[in-house]
């Protein structure tokens, strides 16, 4: 190894790796009593209140679930872009607006889908003038609600143009427009080429970016803060309220939370990645 590559690793280990490290052996000794302004001596109290609540389990399956919806919904969007607007993405006005989604933070985000789906929002409003419906309280909960809408819609919008740029760039780098010939020579048919070449190839390809946006998604924490219910919570949003909480006992419980969500975290990346390179 040259001097130049080691010394480059050795700054990266300093400003990334350690303060990362730092940061969870403190949490961790945090919430064995270790550390902190009223740390005792080593107890599994605060990690066996955790468990027992079963709020932190209840949180994590929960992120999961909008994860993922988010991730699936927002794939199979960008797909479709990618696959049936090729040449739009190319040369028409859809290839600069594309790119203004991507300039919106995701608070701001979250506030534009309240100000859209809350009951005294733009689409009940657009609603009720249609007369759809006879009250603008009858316009059903699709923000603070239990299943999550509003949450996933937002990470939807924020996902989509990021997917479609990068499944596009695909698209032309792996050349499956002259694979897509190749198979209609032989006599395949689009839907053929698509399900059998196209889809898998992207995907594959944008299988490392899938999984760190479906990490990014899981420990999103504003979007959820502002339009999430307060009865299923994200792990994120439950691990602040700890941490701001007047009562000082919980704070061990919060870093045991976080903690718990970074194993939990470094886990999947362990596990996913160790079975992209097998299939890669």
């Amino acid at each position: 190894m040259s001097k130049r590559k080691l010394y480059l690793r050795s700054v990266f280990l300093l400003l990334a790796v350690l303060p990362v490290v730092g940061g969870l052996l403190y949490g961790l000794a945090y919430s064995l009593g270790l550390a902190g302004a009223l740390s005792s001596g080593f107890t599994l109290q605060h990690w066996q209140d955790v468990l027992a609540s079963g709020a932190f389990l209840h949180a994590l399956a929960y992120s999961v679930y909008i994860a993922l919806s988010a991730i699936l919904v927002a794939t199979s969007a960008a797909l479709f872009l990618t696959l049936y607007f090729k040449k739009s993405l190319r040369q028409g006005a859809m290839s600069y607006l594309l790119y203004l989604p991507l300039t919106i933070p995701a608070l701001v985000m979250g506030f534009l889908v309240f100000q859209l789906l809350t009951k005294s929002g733009l689409a009940s409003r657009v609603v009720f003038g249609l007369g759809w419906i006879a009250d603008l309280q009858d316009f059903p909960s699709l923000v603070h609600d239990s299943w999550g809408f509003g949450i996933i819609l937002a990470h939807v919008l924020m996902a989509v143009p990021f997917l479609t740029l990068l499944f596009h760039a695909i698209y032309r780098e792996q050349n499956l427009d002259q694979l897509q010939q190749v198979s209609e020579n032989l006599g395949a048919g689009q839907s053929h080429f698509v399900r059998r070449i196209a889809i898998p190839t992207i995907l594959t390809t944008a299988a490392p970016n899938l999984l760190l946006y479906f990490i990014f998604v899981l420990g999103s924490y504003e979007v959820p803060l502002l339009i999430g219910s307060q009865q299923h919570q994200m792990v994120s949003v439950l691990a602040v309220q700890k941490f701001h909480r007047f009562n000082l006992l919980d704070i061990p419980q919060g870093y045991a939370i976080s903690v718990a969500f970074t194993l939990f975290v470094l886990l999947l990346l362990s596990i996913s990645l160790k079975k992209l390179q097998r299939h890669g």
